[in-house]
């Protein structure tokens, strides 16, 4: 009922103001299993299906997403993320897609080639992507050129995919 009561109230207040909703965040752990939290031993992996159509009916018209930090490129994370959406989808939850956070450093970078891809099966999936908190760290103004290649080249895997609807720094 919280839970319930939660998204209906804040949806339900914003309806038709907002486009798109980070409906669950962060649900999937590193190693691709879902993350323990109050939802899940409470209620059950369910309580994921719930949200979003809780959402749905709380504003019809707007997109929603599952959104995680570390799922960009490809791995037992992003595998897990890929697992979650395609079943929702397969169960006919309501889900637009799926937003990257993209939280990045030149030490901890995905590959281009890996992001492309995953956005490539999220997207067959019929989903959309966001790249959502995109923000590079650096600790040297020598590494700003570094930076500045690396939001030029996720911009760019960004642009070339079709699915890929929002980057936000």
């Amino acid at each position: 009922n919280i839970l319930h009561d939660h998204i209906n109230t804040v949806v339900g207040h914003y309806r038709g103001r907002v486009v798109a909703w980070d409906v669950v965040n962060e649900a999937v752990g590193e190693d691709g299993t879902l993350r323990d939290s109050v939802w899940l031993r409470t209620i059950g992996p369910d309580y994921i299906d719930y949200a979003f159509r809780w959402a749905h009916e709380a504003d019809p018209q707007a997109q929603l997403f599952y959104n995680d930090y570390d799922g960009e490129g490809l791995g037992p994370k992003s595998d897990g993320i890929y697992t979650l959406v395609q079943g929702l989808v397969q169960r006919g939850v309501p889900i637009h897609g799926v937003g990257m956070q993209m939280h990045v450093s030149p030490p901890k970078l995905p590959r281009t080639e890996d992001v492309t891809a995953n956005m490539q099966r999220l997207a067959a999936l019929g989903l959309q992507i966001h790249i959502t908190e995109m923000d590079v760290e650096i600790h040297q103004p020598s590494e700003l050129q570094t930076q500045a290649n690396i939001y030029r080249d996720m911009a760019a895997v960004c642009l070339n995919n079709s699915a890929c609807k929002s980057f936000s720094v």
